[in-house]
């Protein structure tokens, strides 16, 4: 799923994980978790100027979701940087598993959530 980096688009991103997450029978908890994830890292997104598109990737399992997020940045630092920043423990402590991926100079961000 792609859009563009522009705050006025988050609610329909938050709708979209909200529609998956209700297919694989998240409960309400955690549909909730997952909605906050998603907006936090489309949150981080909108910090880089540069960043036009938001690009997202919904891998479905029969024991949990994975978002992928690419395209965050090509700061070096970015990592590290977020890390160290309130938005970035906040999905680290809705989703299961949050890490970065480095690919030819930009930041992807993959997320776990667990049913």
């Amino acid at each position: 799923m792609g859009l563009p980096a522009k705050k006025e688009y988050a609610r329909l991103l938050r709708l979209a994980v909200a529609g998956i997450g209700n297919r694989m029978n998240f409960n309400f908890d955690y549909l909730e978790d997952l909605k906050i994830g998603l907006e936090e890292a489309y949150l981080l997104a909108l910090r880089d100027p540069k960043q036009d598109r938001f690009n997202v990737t919904f891998e479905i399992y029969s024991d949990r979701l994975e978002v992928l997020v690419t395209g965050l940045g090509t700061i070096e630092t970015l990592e590290e940087e977020q890390s160290q920043r309130f938005g970035f423990s906040i999905l680290s402590s809705v989703m299961d598993k949050v890490e970065w991926i480095k690919n030819n100079g930009t930041r992807n961000l993959r997320m776990v959530k667990n049913i």
